[in-house]
């Protein structure tokens, strides 16, 4: 597994494409189950071309392997390629002193975000949940660290993510999958959907900004977009306050979803 990452990351980027795309292609064909899903799923929260959509899909994932392969750690291009839209908004959550967590979603090329660290020139925390396959999962770690950030395991106790967020630190988190049995549910793209509240239970309790943040692709280059915080709101409804600051969260999902569709991952039963 490690011969074969070290062997694509030297081969030109073209070639890489060309063996990812026919992967991709291969996967949709042989993949019923998955690809009905991702259609299904297009077709009530979007519409339109969902099926042309669900392939344009699973083509952009290839170019995001690809892409993630070639320039994770590739400090060279990073230089070049590699911006911040929203700068002022991370900044003013980082002056209030009680920690970041960037909210991402399994839009665009969010393994190339971790590379944000590199620009910030400060250590980034990304949450994840690790691979089934070890041999591959070390790999993975080994390249989201090689920017500088910092990989923590999702099996981590929420004392340590408290730890962490009160030493000021950020923590970036992938929240759009689905939650358990008990977890809140509310509206995506008008569909009930179980989300994980943990990062709205932080901001309750520690007054923690919520940075939601993916990457664009323009002409060549890269960019990391923070948008506006969002801190949630401390009244006498606990539980109001929790669900009010995580619908806003999917808001903002929708908001990118809407105007990229291909760049999400509809593969997966987000509304189960």
């Amino acid at each position: 597994m490690n011969f074969l990452y070290k062997f694509l990351k030297i081969l030109p980027k073209c070639v890489v494409l060309i063996f990812f795309d026919f992967v991709a292609i291969i996967l949709y064909l042989i993949l019923k189950k998955r690809r009905v899903m991702a259609e299904e799923n297009i077709k009530k929260a979007i519409g339109g071309h969902y099926k042309r959509t669900a392939l344009k899909t699973y083509l952009y994932f290839a170019k995001m392997v690809t892409e993630s392969i070639k320039y994770v750690g590739n400090e060279k291009f990073l230089r070049k390629h590699l911006s911040i839209e929203g700068i002022e908004n991370y900044n003013y959550a980082k002056s209030l002193n009680k920690g970041v967590i960037a909210a991402l979603a399994h839009f665009g090329n969010w393994e190339m975000m971790t590379c944000v660290s590199f620009i910030l020139k400060e250590r980034i925390n990304i949450m994840v949940r690790p691979l089934d396959n070890k041999k591959l999962d070390e790999i993975v770690e080994t390249a989201r660290e090689s920017c500088g950030g910092n990989v923590i395991s999702s099996r981590e106790s929420a004392f340590k993510i408290f730890r962490l967020l009160k030493k000021n630190e950020t923590i970036g988190i992938l929240i759009d999958q689905a939650g358990n049995e008990d977890s809140l549910r509310i509206d995506f793209f008008k569909r009930k959907a179980r989300v994980n509240k943990s990062i709205a239970l932080f901001s309750y309790k520690l007054g923690t900004p919520i940075v939601p943040a993916y990457m664009k692709e323009e002409n060549g280059n890269y960019i990391v977009v923070f948008e506006e915080p969002i801190i949630c709101e401390r009244t006498d409804n606990y539980k109001k306050d929790i669900e009010n600051t995580m619908i806003k969260i999917y808001s903002r999902f929708e908001e990118w979803i809407k105007n990229s569709p291909e760049k999400y991952l509809w593969m997966h039963n987000r509304w189960k």
